[in-house]
């Protein structure tokens, strides 16, 4: 079938499956994780505190894991983080089973584990470009996002689910487990030999080759600019979910986990129309994409109906996938492969952005709410795509090329 050509590649075959299922514990865990803040604490703040200590990371190890892909053999360095990944949900599994968990503990425990994750999303999605040919590219991107959005919808229910079931513990044991499928994939993949040559330049200067090359393409710095100011301000309403479900909604575990599983099948259902078509990822769409994430946040700010919440959490997670697969694709197509790791790493601070943004959404919600909170951060948001999304259009932007947009 056309939408899964991608599959016929063997070892991206490997590596979509091990993600696929690591990644159900992952949102299992991360479920558990928010569930707990909320009942130790009933702050929005400190929730936002430990999105913070999750993400903050990417933003000082990011350009550094960007490198180390460059340099050395990416498939080995998955296997590092991957290994990291899951001493980290023992911990985790450990102290709360054991019931000497603290919020301290929770952070450090975010703290680590948004290290290790800052390295192997580059590593992984560098990854990717050498196993499909750039024809294949969007398709194989798009079909990785749509999988590990049935993840985030199969996660965060059975995460609900299981809380009930297992309690909090059980739910971070879960998530260990589940590293063993991704370890055994990358075992299990064959590569062609290669003489990847190494650079013999110092580490802050090969990541000065990757601001530079982004700082000539003006194409890429409207993408970039544009994810930074999305991921500042309307990615981490996610985190704020639990104060949704329990003070406004008014629902317990079970309704929370299908409240975060619902930008997932919105996720999903983009990422699959975006693998059947084949198209360029213009700047004009994707700063639609970013301007129709940003409207659904605020009508959600608004919604007091559980089932009113769902449909406006799958159009938040239709539109906010389409955006990053379709920029993710722009990038990945563009940048020259010796430069692959680094320009990602670049991309990817948009990541680290988000521990900020909760900061911000949890301060702003504790003197005005949260409903508020989001509309504001929606707002920042339309502000920033409106311009873009404008001047694209006004330039009847379709580039080839990104370098091609000024």
């Amino acid at each position: 079938f056309r939408t899964l050509r991608s599959l016929r590649h063997r070892n991206y075959r490997l590596l979509l499956l091990g993600n696929v299922l690591s990644h159900v514990g992952d949102f299992v865990q991360d479920i558990a994780q928010s569930w707990l803040v909320w009942h130790m604490t009933r702050s929005p703040f400190l929730l936002g505190l430990v999105g913070f200590f999750d993400t903050v990371p990417r933003l000082f190890f990011g350009v550094i894991g960007g490198a180390l892909a460059d340099r050395i053999d990416r498939r080995r360095l998955m296997m590092w983080t991957q290994t990291m990944a899951m001493i980290q949900a023992f911990v985790y599994w450990i102290a709360v089973y054991f019931d000497f968990i603290r919020f301290w503990h929770v952070l450090l425990l975010c703290l680590f584990l948004g290290a290790v994750n800052s390295v192997n999303q580059i590593a992984r999605q560098s990854l990717i470009n050498t196993m499909v040919p750039k024809e294949d590219l969007l398709n194989a991107i798009a079909l990785q996002s749509s999988a590990m959005n049935g993840a985030k919808i199969i996660g965060p229910s059975l995460g609900g689910i299981f809380i009930a079931l297992v309690g909090i513990a059980g739910c971070f044991f879960i998530n260990a487990v589940s590293f063993i499928a991704i370890i055994a994939s990358l075992f299990l993949m064959t590569f062609a030999p290669t003489d990847k040559k190494v650079e013999k330049a110092g580490m802050w200067t090969e990541i000065q080759q990757g601001f530079r090359y982004v700082k000539a393409s003006h194409g890429m710095l409207a993408i970039f600019f544009l994810s930074y100011v999305v991921a500042l301000m309307g990615a981490p309403y996610a985190r704020f979910l639990p104060a949704v479900a329990t003070n406004i909604l008014h629902v317990g575990p079970a309704g929370y986990g299908f409240l975060m599983g619902a930008p997932g099948v919105g996720a999903a259902s983009a990422a699959l129309f975006l693998a059947y078509l084949d198209i360029t990822p213009a700047v004009l769409l994707i700063a639609s994409c970013a301007l129709g994430f940003s409207f659904s946040i605020a009508l959600f700010a608004f919604s007091q109906s559980f089932v009113l919440s769902l449909l406006l959490l799958t159009l938040i997670g239709f539109f906010f996938m389409g955006f990053r697969a379709l920029a993710n694709t722009a990038i990945m197509t563009e940048a020259p492969p010796d430069l692959l790791g680094r320009i990602l790493s670049l991309f990817f601070l948009d990541r680290g952005l988000l521990s900020l943004g909760a900061l911000f959404i949890g301060g702003t919600a504790s003197v005005v709410g949260v409903p508020w909170a989001f509309v504001i951060a929606a707002s920042l948001c339309v502000l920033t795509a409106s311009p873009i999304a404008f001047a694209a259009w006004k330039k009847q932007a379709v580039p080839v090329a990104l370098s091609s947009v000024e």
